[in-house]
C-alpha cells in the first residue's frame, strides 16, 4: 500500500457545518437498509463539486417493485470469507457488489471485492499483496487520497478458471457538500459526496491486457444516517485506455422513493418497433434512428447485459439469454424509451 493523502485543511476549517466520514460514524455489522433500483443512465453530475452545491435528482426514475438491500456483514462469516482473511466487515449491495475491508481510527482499507457479472459470474478481486485504502479518517470536503494496490483476480470464463495477477491505483475524494434534492422531491441539506475511482490492470489469456475500472459515488446525510442515501456504481472491463467494453455494469440506488418510473415518459419523436416479441432467438428494431443511436438490454434486476449501436433493421441475438423478461432501452438524439422484451 503506497498511499498519498491530501487534505484541504484551509477549506474545511472555514466550514463550521462540515460533515466528515470518521471511524466513529462507520456503520455497524448487521446494519442494513433497503434502496430502490433506479435508472442506470442517470447523470452523475461529475462537475458539480465544491462547497454549497446542489445535486438535483428529483427526476430520477426507478424500476417499480425492484429494491436492493445494502448490508454491513461480518466478513468472517461472509460467502468468500476464506479469500479475504484480514477483512472484518463487508458492505454488501445485494446481487451486485460486496466490498471486504477492515478499519481503524486512521481509515478504511479494502482487501478486495466480489462483483457479480452476467458474463463472468462472481469476479473476485483479492488484494492480498498490497491492500487498497478507500478512506483516510477523518475524510471531509477538500480531502482526497491516492493509493496503489495489487493481488489476484479470480473468475470463470467459458467454464475455464482464470486467476491472473492484478495491480492498480485508487483515487478517492469528498468532492462536494451541499443540498441533495432527492428522488421524491425532498431537499436534504448538508450532504457530502464521496467519490472513488480505481483502475485494476491485468492480463487474461483470452483477452490479453485488460483493465477493470470501478467508479463509485456515495451521498451521505450524516446527521441522520451513516449509510449512503444515494449511490452510483459502475464497473467496466475493457482494453487499457478504453475501447469496446467486454462488460459494463451500472447500478443506481436511492433510499428515497422516486416519483418517476423508468420507461413511462417516452419521447414522441422516438418511435420504433421491436419484433418478433416474444422471441426465441433474435429481435429486430425498425425505426428512424440517428447515427449515434444506442440500445442497452437489462435483466429484471437492472443489470446491463448488452450495449450496442443500432440503426434501422438492427438485429439483436438473444439466443444465449435465459427464458424471461428483459428491458430494451434505446437512446436516440437525446430521447430515451424503454420497452419490455420477452425471451421464450
Amino acid at each position: 500500500m503506497n498511499r498519498v493523502v491530501l487534505l484541504g485543511a484551509l477549506l474545511c476549517s472555514t466550514l463550521s457545518f462540515s460533515q466528515s466520514l470518521t471511524f466513529a460514524n462507520e456503520p455497524a455489522i448487521a446494519q442494513t437498509q433497503s434502496m430502490f433500483l433506479c435508472d442506470s443512465f442517470a447523470d452523475t453530475y461529475p462537475t458539480i463539486t465544491g462547497p454549497g452545491v446542489t445535486w438535483d435528482y428529483s427526476d430520477l426514475a426507478f424500476f417499480p417493485g425492484i429494491t436492493r438491500s445494502v448490508t454491513i456483514e461480518d466478513a468472517t462469516s461472509a460467502t468468500y470469507a476464506s479469500d479475504f482473511p484480514t477483512a472484518t466487515k463487508t458492505i454488501n449491495v445485494e446481487n451486485t457488489l460486496t466490498t471486504y475491508f477492515h478499519s481503524d481510527a486512521n481509515g478504511r482499507v479494502s482487501t478486495g471485492f466480489v462483483f457479480t457479472e452476467a458474463t463472468f459470474g462472481d469476479l473476485l478481486a483479492v488484494f492480498d499483496t498490497d491492500e487498497e485504502t478507500l478512506v483516510s479518517y477523518p475524510f471531509a470536503l477538500g480531502g482526497s487520497l491516492s493509493d496503489s494496490y495489487s493481488g489476484t483476480l479470480y473468475f470463470d470464463f467459458n467454464g475455464i478458471a482464470q486467476s491472473p495477477a492484478a495491480a492498480g491505483n485508487a483515487y478517492a475524494w469528498i468532492d462536494g457538500q451541499g443540498t441533495l434534492i432527492a428522488a421524491d422531491g425532498s431537499s436534504i441539506p448538508n450532504v457530502i459526496r464521496y467519490k472513488l475511482v480505481d483502475t485494476t490492470l491485468t492480463n487474461v489469456v483470452i483477452f490479453g491486457d485488460l483493465e477493470v475500472v470501478r467508479t463509485q459515488y456515495e451521498y451521505y446525510d450524516l446527521a441522520n444516517s451513516n449509510l449512503p442515501i444515494l449511490t452510483f456504481s459502475r464497473i467496466v472491463m475493457q482494453q487499457p485506455g478504453g475501447g469496446a467494453a467486454i462488460a459494463d455494469n451500472s447500478v443506481v440506488l436511492s433510499v428515497a422513493l422516486p416519483t418517476e418510473i423508468v420507461g413511462l415518459d417516452e419521447a414522441e419523436d422516438l418511435n420504433y418497433t421491436v419484433y418478433p416479441n416474444p422471441t426465441e432467438d433474435n429481435i429486430k428494431l425498425q425505426g428512424d434512428f440517428d447515427n449515434d443511436a444506442t440500445a442497452a438490454i437489462y435483466d429484471q434486476s437492472g443489470r446491463i447485459l448488452m450495449n450496442l449501436p443500432v440503426s434501422n433493421g438492427t438485429s439483436i441475438d438473444l439466443s444465449s439469454f435465459n427464458t424471461g423478461m428483459y428491458l430494451l432501452k434505446v437512446t436516440n438524439n437525446g430521447a430515451v424509451t424503454t420497452k419490455t422484451v420477452v425471451k421464450k
